[in-house]
């Protein structure tokens, strides 16, 4: 799956004019598929870098940004009184930034 996420995440850079934003989401908790991918992007992408997302742009509780800006949530986040409706799916999102 990372090897086809990131053929995706090639493709979609290419149509980012300078200064445009790219978001890279996925619904995975795992490593290879998410801060590896952006981390494996950015090594051979040097016209792109981070574009923190910040706690007010997510509606949510600020623990589920990462240090680098990246959205983060976990299967315990968002616990609620009724425990049936507590819980989120996992994530992981990345906003990227090309510079030229």
């Amino acid at each position: 799956m990372a090897t086809l996420q990131l053929s995706m995440l090639a493709h979609a850079a290419s149509l980012v004019s300078p200064g445009g934003l790219l978001v890279y989401s996925t619904c995975s908790l795992e490593a290879e598929e998410g801060v590896q991918q952006v981390a494996a992007f950015l090594a051979g992408r040097p016209e792109f870098e981070r574009a923190p997302i910040s706690a007010g742009q997510i509606g949510g509780d600020p623990d589920w940004l990462t240090p680098l800006g990246e959205l983060r949530t976990l299967p315990f986040h968002m616990q609620l009184d009724a425990p049936g409706l507590s819980g989120l799916d996992g994530f992981f999102v990345a906003r990227l930034r090309r510079k030229t």
